[in-house]
């Protein structure tokens, strides 16, 4: 006789967390004004519907690309697919240039950048760190979302605004106020991570 409790044993399978992986800013996470706050912040506010992974990245006080790519592309193989992106500051800029090469990833949910520095030649000039022709182009159909202060006392205002012009489609948010680690939070970014899901 069939299991007449197996159909509404599989309705009842709760969903697996929606993974997100969180990538720091250079300098140490646990800094009074490290990244590893605003990692805390989106583990408690994001709740048990999400798993947020932020793993400390290589020689962060001296960041560099390559190692930084190669880091995100191991987590990301050990998490599957519709994962959100988070980057902070260089972690944001890490993320863009990582994409824009065309990584072969699965499907993503969303990009969140936050704080992010512009290294092309319109803004801080760094060819390592700068994103390559045509990178807005390769972020066509991929939810993005911008934050930066608007007194960012790192970070100008005006690579934010260079971000939002080059990409019309992304839901840009400037943030009043001269935060740049957001270390007591930030939350439109919360509304904006739990909005894909609506």
């Amino acid at each position: 006789m069939a299991d007449a409790t197996a159909p509404l044993a599989r309705t009842m399978t709760p969903m697996p967390p929606t993974p997100v992986l969180f990538v720091q800013g250079g300098g140490d996470m646990r800094h009074p004004e490290g990244s590893g706050h605003l990692a805390d912040y989106l583990t408690r506010e994001l709740g048990s519907a999400y798993r947020v992974v932020a793993p400390e990245m290589p020689d962060a006080d001296d960041p560099q690309y390559e190692p930084w790519r190669d880091k995100v592309e191991q987590e990301l193989a050990e998490l599957g697919d519709r994962v959100v992106l988070v980057g902070h500051s260089f972690g944001g800029t890490v993320l863009m240039k990582y994409l824009a090469e065309g990584a072969d990833l699965a499907p993503i949910s969303g990009l969140f950048l936050v704080s992010v520095p512009d290294f092309g030649p319109d803004g801080w000039t760094y060819e390592p760190f700068a994103l390559p022709t045509g990178w807005a182009a390769t972020l066509s159909g991929t939810k993005v979302f911008l934050y930066h202060s608007e007194d960012d006392p790192e970070v100008p205002f005006d690579h934010h605004r260079r971000f939002a012009a080059a990409l019309p489609d992304a839901t840009a948010r400037p943030i009043p106020g001269s935060e740049h680690s957001f270390v007591k939070g930030l939350p439109p970014l919360i509304a904006d991570i739990k909005g894909l899901s609506s």
